[in-house]
């Protein structure tokens, strides 16, 4: 696996975190996998680095790198499969205080640093499992999004007939960010020439690396069904929709899971109380004065009110200005709200100004805070994903590993996790919006109060939400059907 993000040593999002556990629980239904990511400045590790005592060797286009690889220990799932994690050391490329970008904008060179991150990763690779021209190699190569897209281009067209016939897989997490450059930027890169066309890697003038991948990948996955099927779209397709209706035979969707053990509500050391679903009552509530006391809100004899939580980068995408309008609504109706995250200015600024606008019943925390996100999840009755599109999302599912049902608007993954609570049948695991629009988030929310009036129903949703099975093992086990279908 070729990933520009790992949880745990240098992510952004939920890209590192969806490499991770899926790594991991194909590890534990049996694969050997190797994950392949670069050394950052910004990169931390809890657990020790050990060097290989040879570097690789790293050629983009007519430059040539000389790549240091670090190692975290091997993870070996007893009885099963194993996991080892190699990160490329190429400091004049990555060791800067920023992934993709520091204060001063995205970063000149990614398509170079992202270029040696994929030709390094198949490097490792040979030093891994051999050299396929000795009838070794990887099964399968599995690159995450357009950072990793030219490892599938390389595979398939620059390392020998050996390499071109190994099986491909390409997963877009996001097809928003697709690695646009200028057409110059095929020689630098090495891209061969004959895939410098409309068919495969340009596309409206330009060098597109995502669409080189999707053209030349054995199967494309998303990372939910619904966002398979919008990205056929206009409207989903940021361009491609074309493109990638010509390939939609191999194209499928994969809906993301999340690490069951590390978002556990029974032994979570950041939330104020531990429970299960047995115990949610008054855990829950618990968690719920706590965070009251910790963020004072709950002011004008409305402690007992419902609780609305939003953790989220601000941005266009995750819909927050849909938000905003509806907060003082809820706090006419009695509901207290607490908002996390941070992202474009302008949206923190309006996010604070709701703030201050409601002391005592409006908290914002403009900052990256995992802590705090737990505390939400686990204290919140209600949690908003407003996003206008939504590959898959995982705080959705986070929120319903801690018992707060989430408020979604009908898009991507959203629509594929979240169930629409109706407790004449029993069913159901949160609201989803009508419409992906302030309109429909408010008659969602409406509907919120609603239920959390019915003691006895609520209770019913957040069980169901609680016991949904949100890990990554389905997942993975359609992961390796797709690779064993491919071999």
């Amino acid at each position: 696996m070729v990933s520009a993000e790992v949880e745990a040593l240098a992510r952004t999002g939920g890209l590192g975190d969806a490499v991770v556990g899926l790594a991991h629980e194909l590890a534990r239904i049996g694969c050997e996998v190797l994950v392949v990511t670069p050394l950052y400045g910004v990169t931390r590790s809890h657990a020790p680095l050990s060097s290989w005592s040879d570097h690789v060797h790293v050629p983009v286009g007519a430059a040539w790198f000389d790549a240091g690889v670090l190692e975290l220990p091997e993870v070996t799932h007893e009885g099963a499969g194993s996991v080892r994690t190699c990160l490329l050391d190429i400091p004049q490329l990555f060791a800067r205080e920023g992934i993709y970008g520091d204060s001063g904008g995205a970063f000149g060179d990614n398509d170079v640093r992202f270029a040696a991150l994929s030709r390094g990763a198949l490097e490792v690779a040979v030093s891994v499992f051999g050299d396929p021209a000795t009838g070794q190699g990887p099964d399968v190569i599995h690159a995450h999004d357009w950072h990793a897209a030219l490892a599938i281009v390389y595979a398939r067209s620059a390392m020998g007939e050996s390499w071109a016939k190994k099986i491909t897989v390409f997963t877009i997490h996001n097809l928003a960010h697709q690695g646009v450059l200028g057409q110059g930027a095929a020689a630098r890169l090495g891209v061969p020439h004959h895939l410098v066309t409309p068919e495969i890697a340009v596309h409206e003038g330009q060098l597109n690396v995502l669409k080189a991948a999707t053209a030349l990948a054995h199967r494309v996955t998303t990372v939910s069904p619904g966002y398979a099927r919008e990205i056929l779209t206009p409207e989903g397709g940021f361009g491609l929709d074309g493109h990638l209706r010509a390939h939609a035979p191999k194209i499928i969707g994969i809906l993301n899971g999340i690490d069951a053990d590390r978002f556990d509500p029974s032994i979570d050391p950041d939330v104020a109380h531990n429970y299960d679903f047995a115990s949610f009552l008054p855990g829950r509530r618990a968690c719920k004065d706590r965070l009251l006391d910790e963020l004072s809100l709950g002011a004008q004899g409305t402690r007992g009110g419902a609780l609305f939580g939003l953790v989220a980068r601000l941005s266009w995408q995750k819909g927050i200005d849909l938000f905003l309008p509806i907060v003082s609504s809820l706090v006419d109706r009695g509901a207290n709200v607490v908002l996390l995250g941070t992202g474009e200015p302008a949206l923190e600024a309006a996010v604070r100004e709701v703030g201050a606008r409601h002391p005592g019943r409006v908290s914002v925390h403009i900052a990256f805070d995992e802590g705090l996100a737990k505390r939400i999840y686990s204290a919140v009755d209600f949690f908003l994903v407003p996003s206008r599109f939504e590959p898959c999302g995982l705080t959705q599912l986070y929120a319903m590993r801690y018992g707060a049902l989430p408020i979604v608007t009908p898009t991507g993954g959203l629509q594929d996790s979240v169930e629409p609570t109706s407790d004449a049948n029993g069913r159901g695991t949160g609201l989803v919006a009508s419409e992906t629009s302030t309109v429909g988030l408010l008659v969602a929310c409406d509907d919120a109060l609603v239920l959390y009036g019915d003691r006895d129903a609520y209770a019913r949703a957040v069980e169901r939400a609680m016991t949904r099975d949100s890990s990554w093992l389905a997942s993975a086990k359609e992961y390796e059907a797709l690779y064993r279908s491919l071999v």
